[in-house]
């Protein structure tokens, strides 16, 4: 049953989209019919699957598996009071860092949280760091031991692909209890985190907590019951948030306007840009002479150089606001449009709004190719290949593919929001932008915005290149670590102090109670004897 869950939700999300699309006698009411429908049918699927069971199972075990972690981890605390007691050696000083990362993403998933935990990963163990990794999911071929992902953890019913972590686990609280940390670094949104704040603030280890989803903006878009979206932020902040902001040594969010946003300005002091950053492979040298050419007819479907290619990479969902475009573009013949782009559109990406996005291009007999899912490392010669980039999105905290896009020297044409201004105002020209009113969702300046990418944008970018790559991030982001480390120190020292203290008294207490045993089974009975011998009765 639990397999057949993505075929139940696609079939029932694309009938009700197909039927929105046929009964609906306008591209408005098409997009209205069409969201209710696919929110409708989504609920269904989730109601004939087992995930009404599966929710029941987890709130009756959440609240027993969250006390036998807790026991698991004091059980890993005592066990180092004994050891350090016998005097064996813990916490010793070692010359490279001991990061804990807790995170319910990483690659196989696709979005741009889980590249950006790999990437963090994978250049901080470059440098010799020991880096344990504890997630819900994992890349088999790259797992290596220190790698754990079996956090217990439910699919997530609005994105089948990711699951959400809805406990810490036995094996976490032991690694919490037993090892020796320097820094825990934890991506939120995690309904774990609670957990992990708690127990790193009764050992004084810092933590590194970084969000990246404005949940605000998507459980309005996901849920559209009011009292339940109302719930739900408050039990989120509950159990994530607010000890995020009571027990974090740190918070970060890939932009500050986004972390004052969502933590509030009172905390400032606190606050941190999560540093951001691609891969090396996203770069405008080309694999070979005719890459260009082959991409834009094999991928494309453009043969020549003169047909304009706009591209999009994103996850095809309603807060991504991909349909916004399509008024802008010129329609074929006998098209009813009045957009004046005339261009070749590429989507690459998958997401539940795909089929009604299919169903509204050919409505308005747009040139239109969906691409799919695209691996990652394939992306590149896309971006190479394509004229300018385009995002749509309103809903980003930093939104990688801008980034990866201007990194293969493809001009982005990107909207002003708080977000984007805070990274794009001083690194691309202002012409390349354009707004979007956020009640009506109209567009203003994207013709202009477009034309003035397309028309030396990419002689722009070879003279005024953007660099941000994941290991100049991996850097920065260990110079935040080390600021955790230091703003914790006082604390760290004066728990080390207090526990040096109690394993000696302890020390002294076990050696004396072994003292009193021994003489008592020993020489308790001889030296009683020999002070009666000469007339001395002074032990009773």
């Amino acid at each position: 049953e639990a397999r057949s869950l993505p075929r139940l939700c696609f079939r029932l999300r694309h009938r009700a989209i197909a039927a929105a699309a046929r009964m609906a006698g306008s591209p408005k009411a098409d997009r209205e019919n069409g969201g209710i429908k696919r929110d409708v049918s989504c609920w269904i699927a989730a109601l004939r699957t087992h995930y009404l069971v599966l929710l029941i199972f987890t709130v009756i075990v959440y609240f027993p598996r969250l006390c036998l972690s807790y026991l698991v981890f004091f059980l890993a605390q005592s066990l180092r009071l004994i050891a350090r007691i016998f005097g064996l050696e813990t916490n010793r000083p070692v010359q490279n860092r001991r990061i804990l990362v807790v995170t319910d993403y990483l690659p196989p998933q696709t979005h741009g949280i889980a590249i950006r935990c790999a990437a963090y990963v994978k250049h901080m163990r470059a440098q010799g760091h020991e880096v344990v990794v504890f997630s819900t999911a994992d890349d088999a071929s790259r797992e290596t031991s220190f790698d754990h992902p079996n956090i217990p953890a439910v699919v997530n019913p609005f994105n089948l692909k990711n699951r959400i972590g809805y406990n810490p686990g036995v094996k976490l609280a032991w690694f919490l209890g037993a090892h020796s940390w320097d820094v825990v670094h934890v991506f939120f949104p995690s309904l774990i985190g609670s957990f992990v704040l708690t127990t790193c603030s009764w050992r004084r280890i810092p933590v590194y907590c970084s969000h990246h989803v404005e949940m605000n903006m998507f459980a309005h878009e996901h849920v559209p019951f009011a009292p339940v979206v109302k719930f739900g932020m408050f039990t989120y902040n509950m159990i994530g948030k607010w000890p995020a902001i009571k027990w974090g040594t740190l918070n970060a969010a890939p932009t500050l306007v986004f972390a004052r946003d969502h933590l509030g300005k009172e905390h400032e002091e606190n606050l941190r840009r999560v540093p951001s950053g691609t891969h090396d492979v996203f770069t405008p040298k080309m694999d070979n002479s005719n890459e260009r050419q082959e991409v834009r007819s094999k991928r494309f479907g453009v043969q020549d150089d003169k047909t304009k290619v706009i591209l999009m990479v994103q996850r095809l969902s309603g807060e991504k606001g991909t349909e916004r475009i399509f008024p802008a573009l010129k329609p074929r013949d006998g098209g009813s449009g009045t957009g004046t782009v005339d261009a070749v559109l590429v989507i690459a990406g998958d997401g539940p709004s795909r089929a009604a996005l299919e169903l509204e291009a050919k409505k308005r007999k747009l040139n239109v190719v969906f691409l799919g899912n695209v691996p990652h490392h394939d992306l590149p010669k896309l971006y190479r290949a394509a004229d300018c980039f385009v995002t749509m999105s309103l809903s980003e905290t930093f939104g990688l593919t801008c980034l990866e896009a201007m990194m293969c020297g493809c001009p982005g044409v990107v909207p002003y929001c708080p977000v984007f201004n805070e990274i794009w105002d001083e690194r691309i020209p202002k012409t390349w932008r354009y707004s979007i009113n956020e009640k009506s969702f109209e567009c203003t300046g994207l013709y202009k915005a477009i034309a003035a990418a397309q028309d030396g944008g990419r002689e722009w970018l070879e003279k005024n290149p953007v660099k941000m790559t994941w290991k100049m991030a991996a850097d920065e982001l260990l110079t935040h670590y080390e600021q955790c480390i230091s703003m914790n120190s006082k604390k760290r020292q004066m728990l080390k102090d207090f526990v040096a203290f109690a394993d000696h008294c302890l020390r002294v207490a076990l050696c004396a109670l072994v003292a009193t045993w021994v003489l008592q089974k020993y020489y308790y009975k001889p030296l009683r004897r020999f002070f009666r011998t000469y007339g001395l009765d002074i032990m009773p």
